[in-house]
């Protein structure tokens, strides 16, 4: 039985540096996603659960 990819959400502003990191990690299998907006983060983290979540720390907005 074939194992499921990892989700991953990838919450970052900057454009390019996010798809350049979505598309390393979809070539080694991974299945990702991306959002700009620090306002929508947390519920989009709420509603999909993924496995992981990579996280601008300087992202403009709130999270909570």
């Amino acid at each position: 039985m074939e194992q499921e990819a990892w989700q991953v959400l990838i919450v970052e502003d900057d454009q390019r540096l996010a798809e350049l990191t979505r598309d390393y990690l979809e070539a080694n299998g991974l299945c990702v996603a991306i959002e700009g907006n620090g306002a929508l983060a947390a519920a989009r983290i709420i509603k999909e659960q993924p496995d992981l979540v990579i996280l601008d720390l300087m992202l403009p907005g709130r999270m909570a």
